[in-house]
C-alpha cells in the first residue's frame, strides 16, 4: 500500500514501524538498546505546512511505537527540511553525512548515537522501504 507524505503521516509512521520490525539486521544492531526518537520534517520551499513530528520508540531491538506526535519526549532528535527527507527516503542522502554537515539538526548524546550508527542506518533503510508517494 502506498502512503502519501505528508498527508498520511500517521499511516506512514505505522508502516515504518512494521518495516523496522521486519529487518533482522535492525533487531541485531538494536539488541540491548532502548531509546525514544523524534524525527521532524520541517517546512521548506517545497512543503510550507506545519512541522511533522514522528515519535519512534525502540526497546531492546524492537520498535514498540511509531506515530505522529506533537512535541514528543525523546532521547534523540533528527530535524530537517521536507526536501531533504524526500532525498533521504529516495536513497540519495546518507543520514550520517546529513547529520555531520548540518543538513539535519541532531539532538542527544552524540557518543551514544555514534555507537548505534548501524541501528540508525537500519531505521533509515526501513523508512526507505515504505512505499511512499510525496505530495510536494
Amino acid at each position: 500500500m502506498t502512503v502519501t507524505l505528508p498527508t498520511e503521516a500517521g499511516d506512514w509512521a505505522a508502516a515504518w514501524r512494521d518495516r523496522i520490525n521486519e529487518r533482522a539486521a535492525f533487531a541485531e544492531t538494536a539488541d540491548g538498546f532502548t531509546a525514544a526518537f523524534c524525527f521532524e520534517i520541517r517546512a521548506d520551499d517545497a512543503y510550507t505546512g506545519e512541522p511533522i513530528q514522528f515519535s519512534v520508540v525502540i526497546e531492546d531491538g524492537v520498535c514498540t511505537a511509531a506515530n505522529t506526535a506533537a512535541d514528543p519526549e525523546y532521547d534523540f532528535a533528527f530535524r530537517g527540511p521536507y526536501s531533504q527527507w524526500v532525498t533521504m527516503l529516495q536513497g540519495d542522502l546518507d543520514i550520517s553525512a546529513a547529520a555531520m554537515d548540518g543538513t539535519f539538526d541532531v539532538e542527544g548524546d552524540t557518543m551514544r548515537l555514534l555507537r548505534r550508527q548501524d541501528t540508525i542506518a537500519e531505521m533509515v533503510a526501513a523508512a526507505q522501504n515504505v512505499d511512499t508517494e510525496f505530495e510536494h
